[in-house]
C-alpha cells in the first residue's frame, strides 16, 4: 500500500504539473484567440461540438475505462478492446461525416457543413489513442502521459494562433482541435510502451464491454445535461448570444479540466486496487477535502473575480459574459464535489448503479435548462447550476450509500470548506459592488485582498480550519516527494 499510495503521489505531482502548464497554454492562447477571433466565430464552432461531441465519448465506448478497471487483463483482450474502439471510431467518423448536411439544416447554416467533416476525424483519431492512454494509465505512466497532454496543447494552439493571425477566423479552432488530437495519438502511442496485435475470438471481452457500455451510458446521459445548454442557446437565440456563453462556459470548465479531471487519471487506477473497504473510505475522503479546498476555492474566487478575469482574459467586448461565468462558476462546486462520486463508481465498477442515478439527476437538469430558455442564456445558466446542485444531493445521501460508503464523513469533509468559501463571499460581496467600475487590476487587488485578509482571519480563528489546512498541506508533501 506504500509504493500504491507514493505512486498515486508521484502520478498527482506529474498531473498537478502538467495541467498547470496546460492551464497557463490554453489561458494565453483564449487571451490571443479572444483578441483575433469573434463570438460568431467561436459560436459557429460550438453550433458544431455541442452536437457531434456525443460522437467522442460513442467512439470510446467506455472501454478504456474497462481496461483501467480490470484487475487481470491478457495482451490479447485489450488489443481486440483495441480494435474495437477503431471499428466504432470508424463509423462514428463515417456517421458525422454524413451528418454534417442535417446539422447544417438544423441550424440554418449551410458553412457548417464543411466545419463538421472536417471535425469527423476526429471521432477516429480519439477512438484509436483510447487503448494507449488506458495502458498507459493503468501502468501508471502518468509523467509520459503529462508530457504528451502539454506538448499537443502547446503545439495546436500555437497553430491555431497563426491561422487566426492569417485571417482564418473559425478555421483556426478547427485546426486546433483535429492537430491535438492527432500529437495525443503519436504520443500516447509512444507512452503507453504498448502495440496491439490483430484481434482474437479466444480472448473473451464481453465482461469489459459490458462495464463499457454502463459507462458510455453514464457519460452520454452526463454529455447530454452538458451541452444541450449549447443546442437550446444556439436553436433560439442565435450564434452571438451562443459565442458569449460558449466563451463563458470555457472558463468554467478551465478548473475542472486543469485539476478535477486530470487527478481522475491518478485517483481512479489507484482507486481501483484498494480492496480494503477503511482505506477505501479513508483515500475518498482525503480526496474530497482536497478537491474542495482546492478547486472549489477557485471556483468561489473565480465567482468573486468575475468581472475583472473576464475583462482581462476576453477584452471589454464580452461584458455579457461576466454574470453567464458567475452563475457557472457556482455550479462548478457542486459539480467539483460529484467527481468523487465518479471514481468511487468506477472504481468499485458500479457502472450499471451510476447509470441508473445519472439518468434521473441529469433528466432533472436538462428540464431545468429547458424552463430557462425564456430568459435566455442567463436563465439556461442558472438551469444547470442548479441541476448540478440536485445531482449532487442525489448522489450523496441515495448513491453512496448503496455503493458501500458512509456518506458523513464525506459530506462532513465538503461542508467546512464551502461553508469557509460561502462567507467570505458574502464578505467580499460589498468590495465587489464598490469596485465594480474600476479598472480590472484595481479590482483583483481590492477584491483580492479582501479574500486573502478574511482567509487568514478564519485560519486564525477556526481550529477546524486550520486542522484542515494541516491535512491539505499534509497530502501536498506527500505530491512533492
Amino acid at each position: 500500500m506504500t509504493s500504491l499510495a507514493g505512486a498515486a503521489a508521484r502520478g498527482a505531482a506529474h498531473s498537478l504539473l502538467a495541467q498547470f502548464l496546460r492551464f497557463v497554454i490554453q489561458f494565453g492562447a483564449l487571451m490571443v484567440l479572444a483578441r483575433l477571433l469573434t463570438p460568431g466565430d467561436y459560436g459557429t464552432v460550438a453550433l458544431v461540438t455541442s452536437i457531434t461531441g456525443l460522437a467522442l465519448l460513442l467512439a470510446d465506448f467506455g472501454l478504456s475505462s474497462a481496461a483501467i478497471q480490470a484487475r487481470d487483463i491478457t495482451h490479447q483482450q485489450k488489443s481486440n478492446l483495441f480494435w474495437l474502439n477503431t471499428v466504432v471510431g470508424l463509423v462514428v467518423s463515417v456517421v458525422v461525416f454524413f451528418a454534417a448536411y442535417p446539422i447544417s439544416w438544423f441550424y440554418g447554416r449551410p458553412e457548417l457543413v464543411a466545419v463538421a467533416q472536417a471535425l469527423s476525424v476526429v471521432f477516429l483519431l480519439y477512438a484509436v489513442t483510447a487503448q494507449f492512454r488506458a495502458e498507459a494509465s493503468k501502468a501508471l505512466r502518468f509523467k509520459a502521459m503529462a508530457i504528451a497532454d502539454v506538448a499537443a496543447q502547446f503545439i495546436s494552439f500555437a497553430a491555431a494562433i497563426v491561422f487566426a493571425l492569417m485571417g482564418a477566423t473559425y478555421w483556426a479552432l478547427v485546426l486546433q482541435q483535429v492537430l491535438s488530437a492527432f500529437l495525443l495519438l503519436v504520443m500516447l502511442w509512444v507512452a503507453s510502451r504498448w502495440t496491439p496485435t490483430w484481434p482474437s475470438r479466444r480472448a473473451d471481452i464481453r465482461p469489459l464491454v459490458s462495464f463499457g457500455v454502463n459507462n458510455l451510458g453514464v457519460q452520454l446521459v452526463t454529455y447530454a445535461s452538458n451541452n444541450v445548454d449549447s443546442v437550446l442557446i444556439g436553436r433560439f437565440w442565435g450564434v452571438e448570444q451562443l459565442g458569449l456563453y460558449s466563451r463563458a462556459y470555457q472558463l468554467y470548465r478551465l478548473p475542472l479540466q486543469q485539476l478535477a479531471a486530470p487527478m481522475t487519471r491518478v485517483a481512479f487506477p489507484v482507486l481501483s486496487k484498494i480492496e480494503d473497504d477503511a482505506t477505501f473510505q479513508r483515500y475518498v475522503r482525503q480526496a474530497q477535502l482536497l478537491q474542495t479546498y482546492v478547486i472549489g476555492g477557485v471556483f468561489f474566487a473565480a465567482t468573486a473575480l468575475c468581472s475583472p478575469l473576464v475583462e482581462i482574459v476576453l477584452g471589454p467586448d464580452w461584458d455579457e459574459t461576466k454574470s453567464l461565468f458567475a452563475v457557472l462558476a457556482i455550479g462548478g462546486v457542486f459539480q467539483t464535489l460529484g467527481y468523487v462520486y465518479y471514481w468511487v463508481f468506477l472504481a468499485k465498477a458500479l457502472t450499471g448503479m451510476q447509470l441508473r442515478y445519472t439518468l434521473v439527476s441529469r433528466s432533472i437538469m436538462i428540464l431545468l435548462m429547458f424552463a430557462g430558455v425564456p430568459w435566455g442564456a442567463i436563465g439556461v445558466a442558472v438551469g444547470m447550476t442548479a441541476g448540478l446542485l440536485l445531482n449532487w444531493a442525489i448522489l450523496t445521501f441515495r448513491a453512496m450509500p448503496k455503493a458501500g460508503l458512509a456518506p458523513r464523513p464525506i459530506v462532513i469533509a465538503a461542508a467546512r470548506p464551502v461553508a469557509l468559501y460561502t462567507t467570505m463571499l458574502v464578505v467580499a460581496a460589498p468590495v465587489i459592488w464598490l469596485t465594480w467600475n474600476l479598472a480590472p487590476w484595481w479590482q483583483i487587488l481590492a477584491i483580492g485582498g479582501t479574500i486573502a485578509l478574511f482567509l487568514l482571519i478564519a485560519y486564525a480563528l477556526v481550529p477546524t480550519i486550520r486542522q484542515d489546512t494541516a491535512d491539505v498541506l499534509r497530502m501536498a508533501k506527500r505530491i512533492r516527494r
